[in-house]
């Protein structure tokens, strides 16, 4: 992971990686159960579905790789007072791309989400900014972003699924890669990714030898 790399698949899913120096985790030191917050301005957003089409193909194929890690849907949060502070939150780191250095850890998290118990928190965000994944206090725990920017990308032949799918990759431990149609793909083709006919981008070898390495007990 680079500090300030660019993540998404550009133009479809357009995201933001924003590496903060979290060295990789070793095998055996990540959680068997990811609880996933998810925090959504309303229980009929679109992108509610998709965050939980996401996550059950997250643990199809998991479960297909004959790993015992799980994304859990915890709680969602709707019309909540936490929503202002991580709200102001994803603004912040999302102006800040690119501008934060090796090993720094960026704007300090609100209290809010520090003391949230999920391991990964998913704000489905009112904002018109870009998606993002960022580490919580240089930990395992991810803050994961989903904007509302229109190439993020309900319109194009890729839709959020695949979005939500790509930065929960992140926080599952997975970086970019050069494949230009994949689901963790940087630079990405748009072309070929809409003429993929899965329901989901594909993972690469490396991919999932990554996920082996983390999520592997044998």
């Amino acid at each position: 992971m680079r500090p300030s790399s660019r993540c998404g698949i550009a133009g479809l899913l357009a995201g933001l990686l924003l590496a903060a120096g979290v060295p990789p985790a070793q095998a055996g030191e990540l959680p068997a159960e990811r609880r996933v917050i998810i925090l959504t301005p309303s229980l009929d957003d679109p992108r509610l579905a998709a965050a939980r089409e996401a996550l059950a193909f997250w643990n199809r194929t998991l479960a297909g790789l004959g790993l015992g890690v799980r994304l859990t849907e915890a709680a969602v949060i709707t019309e909540s007072p936490l929503t202002r502070p991580l709200e102001n939150y994803a603004q912040r780191l999302w102006r800040q791309a690119g501008r934060i250095s090796a090993g720094e850890n960026g704007p300090r998290p609100p209290d809010e989400l520090r003391g949230m118990e999920g391991d990964i928190v998913l704000l489905l965000s009112r904002q018109h900014l870009m998606s993002f994944a960022w580490p919580v206090d240089r930990t395992e725990r991810y803050f994961v972003a989903i904007g509302t920017r229109s190439n993020d990308p309900v319109k194009s032949p890729v839709a959020v699924h695949n979005v939500v799918a790509h930065e929960l990759g992140h926080a599952l431990g997975l970086v970019h890669n050069n494949f230009p149609a994949a689901l963790m793909c940087s630079p990405c083709r748009s072309s070929l990714i809409a003429s993929y006919k899965e329901r989901f981008l594909p993972l690469t070898a490396n991919d999932r030898a990554r996920l082996q390495a983390l999520y592997s007990t044998r």
